[in-house]
Parts: structure tokens; sequence; C-alpha cells
């Protein structure tokens, strides 16, 4: 989807205090080898907030960035990849609730359920709603998580190469602001949902700690017969989508400054991401994720807010960010800077 007259008017993010990975190696939670092979030097960990909580903070600061009123947002969407701290209640809503409250009662609060691709996948979402009606002023999307114990094991909930921190971040989109939303667009490939279900049975109620590694290892015995290689199949997808995007938005990757990957850890992010695209780590904003770990669908925005704030970009730059989600999704976004906002470095 090309974006005409679209732009971002606020970014903001809310990262608690980081843990030193080391100290997790020395208690035994975090294997020394992945440890070398990640290059993660700590993670965000939340420790009085939950989830909604640290979105609803990080939507106040957007907003206030942005200069925009609450009654002139037309739609809050709210992603996420894990537990919001409530079973059967939307989280959107308390969002809503404490960042827009009255002033929002024609906007309307919907969850995301994308996964770790969901908060690019909102904006996309968020485009769509305002190109669709001229009249509709701005959107807001949020996301935030947290990866506690006992149900998410943060250092080996996941596969290797893949260490959570929690935190939040948003983003308003509007017809003024400070970066061009050039184009989004999302490719799916379905085949992969079984990649995080595995061989579980469908429970009647939440509950059991999620261990992607079982799932991972039972979904692969039959995986190869029923949809081919899948390396082959997550190059593939992440190529189409972040080609498309290029294309629509009339941009050539040596066109883009910095790209906002997920926050994976080193080796995984050279040689499933950088790599296959020709690029180089340093373009990417791995400095900044190396210091909070994989904040679920936070990292392109948490990500973009870093370098805006710190001034790492400026007038003229491209940034692509780039989500990936289990599912599977993989939603790109390519963003122009036309100016630094006054809270940039």
């Amino acid at each position: 989807m090309r974006c005409d007259g679209l732009f971002l008017a606020g970014l903001a993010h809310r990262i608690p205090e980081a843990v030193d990975v080391d100290g997790a190696v020395d208690g035994g939670r975090y294997d020394a080898e992945d440890r070398r092979a990640d290059g993660y030097a700590s993670v965000a960990v939340a420790t009085g907030e939950a989830p909604p909580e640290m979105a609803a903070a990080a939507a106040r600061r957007a907003l206030d960035r942005s200069g925009i009123p609450p009654s002139d947002v037309a739609l809050l969407l709210h992603a996420s990849a894990w537990f919001q701290g409530v079973d059967y209640w939307p989280a959107a809503s308390y969002v809503h609730r404490e960042v827009l409250g009255d002033d929002g009662r024609r906007a309307p609060a919907l969850d995301v359920q994308q996964m770790c691709a969901g908060a690019i996948g909102a904006l996309e979402l968020a485009a769509s709603y305002l190109a669709a009606d001229a009249s509709r002023a701005s959107a807001l999307v949020t996301t935030a998580d947290r990866f506690a114990d006992p149900g998410f094991d943060r250092w080996r909930g996941d596969v290797r190469g893949i260490v959570y921190g929690d935190g939040a971040a948003a983003a308003v989109l509007a017809r003024d602001g400070f970066a061009r939303l050039l184009a989004v667009s999302t490719v799916v490939d379905t085949a992969l949902e079984g990649m995080y279900r595995g061989d579980e049975p469908f429970a009647s109620a939440p509950g059991r700690p999620v261990d992607v590694r079982a799932r991972r290892a039972a979904f692969a015995v039959h995986a190869r017969a029923l949809v081919g290689s899948l390396g082959g199949r997550t190059a593939s997808g992440l190529a189409e989508a972040v080609g498309r995007t290029l294309d629509e938005a009339g941009l050539k990757i040596a066109d883009v400054s910095r790209f906002a990957f997920p926050n994976v850890g080193l080796h995984v992010l050279r040689t499933r991401y950088a790599e296959p695209l020709g690029l180089d780590v340093e373009r990417t904003t791995w400095d900044w994720g190396r210091r909070t770990g994989h904040v679920g669908a936070a990292d392109q925005l948490t990500g973009l807010t870093h370098l805006v704030e710190s001034g790492l970009v400026g007038p003229g730059d491209r940034v692509l960010l780039v989500g990936i989600g289990a599912g599977f999704a993989w939603t790109c976004a390519a963003v122009e800077m036309i100016r630094r906002p006054a809270w940039g470095g």
C-alpha cells in the first residue's frame, strides 16, 4: 500500500530498567554459548507495570509529542504477543480509557493479534482507516508485552537466538508530522502457522507455560513433507515483504539509511535478516536492541524512537521497519524523515 498524505506525528516508548544478561548466565537461566552468539548486553524487565499500563504511558507521551488532542484521534489499535494481565478482557479498551477517555468516544479501540508483527501490522490498518475517510484526522497505535515466569521463560521460552525483554511503544499517525509514511505492506504464509503451535492439543482454558522450542520441534517432524523448506519459506516471505514495500515507496534498498528489525540475537540478525538482504548490521538498530531484548511487537517502534531521539536520523533519511510475526506474517513500513521534531536529538 502506497501511502499519500500520512505522517508519523509522535513516537514514544516505555522501556523498564534493564537487567544484565551475565547474571542470567551465572544463575543457569541463560546458556553461556547462546550468550556469546547472541551478543545481548541486557534485557528490559518490568517489575511493577503491566503491559497495558506501559502502553498507556507510551501513548500519552507520543500524543503529547504530536501536539494532537485526544479528540482528534479516530482509531486506537493495541498490539500484543503475550498475556496482558487479565484474561477475557480487551487491553485496547484500557489504553483508550487511560489516554483518550471521553474525548475518544467515536474512536474504536481494537486489539491486534499479529504476534511480533502486530505493531507494524496495526500501522498498516491505521493507514488504511485514515485513507478511507479524509475526515479522520489521526490514529494511535500502541503495543506492549511483559514476558514473565511462570508462564513465559524469557531466556528459553523461544528458540535459541531470541531473548525477550519487556516494554511498550506508541505511534501517532496523522495528516502532518515529522516523518512521511511512504508505504506499508504485509505478506503472509499460514502454512507455517503450526510452527508456534506444534502438536499441543487445544485447551479449554489458558495456563500452560509457553515452550516454543518443543512446539517447533514437533512441527518440524512433519513440516518438510507438508510445506517444504522452512528456511526457504521464511527467507522468501522476508524478501517479498521488503521488496514489495520498497517498490511501493519508489525506493531501492541502497536508498534506506537505517533498518529496524526484531531485536533477535546478533547471529540470527546477521544470518537470517541482514546478510540475505545485503546489509551491514551497522545499518540496523542492533546497538539499541542488544540492550532491550526482543520486546514483542515493539522493537521497530522503539528502534525508530531511539533513532529520532538520539539524532541518528534526520531530514531526508529513510528508515525501513520490518516486522515478523508467528502465523506467519511479515509487515514492512517505509518512512522518510521530513524534519527533526522538537524532542529529537
